[in-house]
């Protein structure tokens, strides 16, 4: 027998998972904010933001009756501006505490913006990544924010209360991620709010009882107001489920 021919060394089996494959911990996601095993102060701050998200999508149609009903009511639980303005007027023709309303309502507009600061502190860029959310959009002006924010962190705050497209909770989160602490930065919110609020509690009592027969009007008619919030808000969300396949296909379907 000839020695030359002998059988070849059988080869070692590959392994049927690499440690790539291997299921990830539930926590190792993408779309979550932290990239560690999360602690309790993690999940706790991941909840307040979901509360968050669930008080503003509850409020959407409770808005409507709130400002129908009573507009102090609705000012010191939203904090919005036709809230405040009509709670303005509603002062100035029915009277009350006024300094008790332009006080709640300016704290009740800023009453979450210690958990985005809190967020930025613990997650640094990891939540302004999620909260600029998907779009192209989205995302420039969530770096503009960023960088104003860096640059000019009270005239940034000063413009998260302004009527434009300017993020809010990027905004906070990129000064809790800066490093700032929270006692030096919930005192300017807290001004800033102040005058805002005030401006529009003066609107409103300049208005007067113009602005009162517009709440009296409409307060007959919120039941529906809530009814065609709440349409508008289902057909949004069956837009966007229906839209994302279509969508999808479409782009596979693109040649250059």
């Amino acid at each position: 027998m000839d020695d030359d021919k002998r059988p070849a060394d059988p080869s070692p089996e590959e392994p049927e998972e690499s440690q790539e494959d291997e299921e990830k911990p539930w926590w190792d996601d993408p779309s979550l904010p932290w990239r560690h095993k999360p602690t309790r102060r993690d999940l706790a701050c991941w909840a307040w933001i979901a509360v968050v998200g669930v008080y503003g999508i509850a409020l959407l149609p409770m808005r409507a009756i709130l400002i129908g009903w009573s507009p102090p009511a609705a000012a010191m639980i939203t904090g919005g501006r036709a809230s405040v303005v009509a709670t303005g007027a509603w002062a100035y023709v029915h009277g009350g505490p006024l300094i008790l309303y332009w006080l709640v309502a300016s704290l009740s507009l800023i009453k979450f913006s210690w958990v985005y600061w809190w967020a930025g502190n613990l997650w640094g860029t990891g939540i302004i990544d999620i909260l600029a959310g998907q779009s192209a959009r989205a995302k420039r002006q969530a770096d503009r924010a960023v960088r104003i924010t860096n640059r000019f962190a009270l005239l940034a705050i000063f413009l998260t209360f302004l009527p434009i497209p300017f993020p809010m909770p990027i905004v906070y989160a990129a000064i809790g991620a800066s490093g700032d602490k929270l006692k030096r930065f919930l005192p300017p919110v807290f001004v800033i709010s102040c005058i805002f609020q005030a401006g529009y509690l003066a609107l409103g009592w300049w208005i007067g009882e113009p602005a009162v027969a517009i709440v009296n009007l409409y307060a007959k008619y919120m039941w529906y107001v809530m009814l065609a919030i709440l349409v508008g808000m289902l057909a949004t969300w069956w837009w966007r489920r229906h839209r994302t396949p279509d969508s999808d296909g479409d782009d596979m379907t693109t040649t250059d």
